[in-house]
């Protein structure tokens, strides 16, 4: 009897032994905390550098109406063709000159799309989402050798500007996407807020973006075409949008009702007709 409550002590204790092992070994090795969630701040960084978000050329300012801005740009236009007009002879050459400026000119006020009731070419390209239909809304287009260059206006007034920035290994923005956030984080003295897509609201590619008083600007990873867009847009206005945008874009994968009811699975067959006067009961 003796023995075998010595074997069960034995036993006891061993087991005692190796649940004190065991735990000494949980607590000697310390869990790894849980990966902290990167949450972008609410707001982009204002900028420090001395003169803000600048638009140019110098003269471009926010609530121009498309006439002030066409007129702004035939300025523009003269300036760009003055060598052309310095080197010219009278003549012939200064005749092809003017019919180039006159085109230009021209061409820049025929670039005016309104966004109205039916859908535009552009719906597809990578402007979707920086404008909406029915709201008053309207685009024009600016081409020149360093990038396209878009912009839009609210109820006739200019509150964005959209510039293609094309990249590479002599552009000003640098070769790759990374470069160009780099160039625009020491322009600004500060780094942006990083901002990934979101296509359920418009946002169709990656943005870095900062703000002065009165402007923000979006830097947008477009760097599969080699491409950096820089978009700026006016506080206030950006503040009122959804306001300015009183008619929602509508869904475009809903089904018309008449094509719906057409597609819909038919009911079960109606049952046989009772006639009533064959269910009263023979007296």
């Amino acid at each position: 009897m003796k023995r075998w409550m010595k074997l069960g002590l034995c036993v006891a204790l061993g087991g005692l032994v190796d649940s004190v092992v065991v735990a000494d070994d949980v607590f000697a090795q310390p869990k790894k905390p849980a990966p902290a969630t990167v949450v972008a701040p609410s707001e982009p960084p204002l900028v420090r550098n001395a003169g803000g978000i600048e638009l140019r050329p110098a003269g471009l300012r926010w609530g121009m109406t498309s006439a002030q801005l066409a007129e702004f740009y035939d300025r523009e236009i003269d300036r760009r063709y003055k060598a052309q007009y310095d080197k010219a002879q009278p003549g012939p050459q200064t005749d092809r000159i003017d019919a180039a400026v006159a085109n230009a000119k021209a061409a820049f006020r025929r670039s005016k799309i309104e966004f109205g009731n039916l859908p535009t070419g552009i719906d597809s390209g990578p402007l979707k989402g920086e404008y909406t239909y029915q709201n008053q809304e309207s685009m024009m287009q600016y081409l020149q050798s360093s990038g396209n260059r878009y912009f839009f206006f609210i109820q006739d007034k200019l509150w964005k500007v959209y510039d293609e920035m094309p990249l590479g290994e002599k552009r000003p923005m640098g070769e790759t996407y990374e470069d160009a956030a780099k160039h625009l984080a020491t322009r600004y003295g500060v780094p942006g807020r990083i901002i990934e897509p979101d296509y359920l609201i418009g946002r169709n590619f990656t943005e870095i973006d900062w703000q002065d008083a009165r402007t923000r600007v979006r830097l947008l990873d477009r760097s599969g075409l080699k491409i950096a867009a820089m978009v700026y847009e006016e506080r206030a206005t950006l503040a009122n949008l959804a306001a300015l945008r009183p008619n929602k874009p509508t869904d475009d994968t809903s089904v018309d009702p008449s094509i719906e009811a057409l597609m819909r699975p038919p009911g079960p067959p109606p049952g046989p007709a009772v006639d009533d006067k064959k269910d009263t009961k023979k007296k």
